[in-house]
């Protein structure tokens, strides 16, 4: 299983919002090149990037600090927050972005979202499944988690399938940011449901263990932001489990 260390992005900070809402954030110091150019050293290939200001406006507040990563860095990147046009997707693959992870677009306007990408570039597609657990079933939401699709994670997971994407960043929002374990359960539904299918985690992670549960279920890659950032996983943890991937 490979981890991803997540880097959220507000007004040109890092930070870490509970449960995506903008009201509870947590500002930390590090400027964000020198936190990717620390996880570089330690041994990351990728980097998972969050434009919350493009999630909660639309728009992207952070593009001269993602272009600085994208030269300065060797890191693989995947990016999302606010990517809602054709024209958005073009424009940051311009940049040399390696994943875009599309969420709102994709799902409110499929039609035009998937005629509009060529089948090379639909390898470099992840397309972000937000969910809320209601009634135990997962509804994704989008349009940073505030507007529900009234869809079942299934449903939009075989959609997408049909159309040939096959990479998913699926997040139990009710579990992100809060350092209490991520929901092993759902991740266990969705290798049932779609083994033919690569499935990031996102949500909850709290410590290294967390990891080797995740890795236990064969789910494909991880991201960890909070965890990492406050040194929950230490150095030592981290260099093993990369190790051993």
């Amino acid at each position: 299983m490979k981890l991803i260390p997540a880097i959220d992005l507000l007004e040109g900070r890092c930070v870490r919002l509970l449960k995506g809402d903008f009201e509870k954030v947590t500002f930390y110091e590090v400027k964000p090149l020198d936190l990717v150019k620390n996880y570089e050293s330690m041994g990351f290939e990728n980097i998972h990037i969050v434009d919350l200001d493009g999630t909660r406006d639309g728009k992207s507040g952070n593009g001269e600090v993602i272009e600085e990563i994208i030269v300065k860095s060797n890191l693989k990147i995947q990016l999302g927050g606010g990517i809602r046009s054709n024209q958005n997707i073009k424009q940051w693959f311009d940049t040399g972005i390696n994943y875009l992870i599309i969420g709102s677009f994709a799902i409110n306007s499929f039609d035009e979202f998937y005629q509009s990408i060529n089948e090379h570039d639909k390898s470099k597609i992840i397309i972000a499944l937000d969910v809320m657990i209601e009634n135990m079933e997962p509804i994704v939401m989008t349009h940073g988690w505030k507007e529900s699709s009234n869809q079942s994670l299934w449903h939009l997971i075989e959609k997408f399938n049909k159309v040939g994407f096959n990479h998913y960043l699926v997040t139990d929002i009710s579990k992100d940011g809060t350092l209490i374990g991520p929901n092993i359960d759902l991740y266990k539904q969705c290798l049932e449901k779609s083994p033919g299918s690569v499935f990031i985690a996102s949500g909850g992670v709290s410590n290294i263990q967390d990891l080797y549960h995740l890795r236990e279920i064969s789910i494909q890659a991880a991201v960890s932001g909070k965890a990492l950032l406050e040194g929950k996983i230490s150095n030592r943890e981290v260099f093993k489990f990369l190790q051993e991937e």
